[in-house]
């Protein structure tokens, strides 16, 4: 099945490059780097991501950071006469 993709000039150059120094058609290149992509799911998080730091220190920071971000968002939310929660 054919289909149209827009890249701009500069990345096709450098897809041009790559594809003469492989020695594969742009196409082809293009094909294989979307079926890498696919294979490694790229879209997934990396296993782990948002398991909590295991070094007492970077829990301590991350701790740090989502208390001033909390404060942050309660300094400049407008209640307008609903209930805190």
């Amino acid at each position: 099945m054919a289909t149209t993709v827009h890249v701009p000039d500069g990345t096709l150059k450098r897809i041009d490059t790559i594809a003469r120094r492989l020695g594969v058609s742009r196409n082809r290149l293009v094909v294989q780097a979307l079926e890498e992509i696919i294979e490694h799911d790229a879209g997934a998080w990396p296993e782990g991501f948002f398991a909590p730091p295991d070094r007492s220190d970077d829990r301590a920071l991350l701790e740090a950071a989502c208390r001033d971000l909390d404060t942050a968002i309660m300094e400049r939310r407008r209640n307008r006469g609903a209930l805190l929660l």
